[in-house]
């Protein structure tokens, strides 16, 4: 007969529940999704894939100023998106 196991020793039951996770990691992809397609870019390459300013820049064949600018207003938007607050809108250059 196997030993018994205490109920707050046992694996998944004594995990706290992921669902609040799962919701922030949601509301953290539909936020990058509303980014400009170059602020997106230069965040997930920088903040997801850990490359260099540099080696970013040469990626995206941009000069790494503008990698820093694309980086800032990136943060700023995804930052101002997930505390709720209303993000400007796009300006088009044309």
């Amino acid at each position: 007969m196997p030993p018994e196991v205490p109920l707050e020793a046992s694996g998944p039951l004594a995990e706290p529940a992921r669902q609040s996770d799962r919701i922030a990691l949601g509301e953290l992809a539909a936020a990058l999704d509303r980014l400009p397609e170059d602020q997106r870019q230069v965040l997930l390459l920088v903040g997801l894939e850990g490359m260099s300013y540099k080696d970013t820049a040469d990626v995206l064949g941009v000069p790494i100023g503008t990698v820093m600018s694309r980086l800032a207003r990136g943060r700023d938007r995804l930052r101002q998106a997930m505390a709720g607050e209303s993000v400007p809108p796009l300006r088009r250059i044309k």
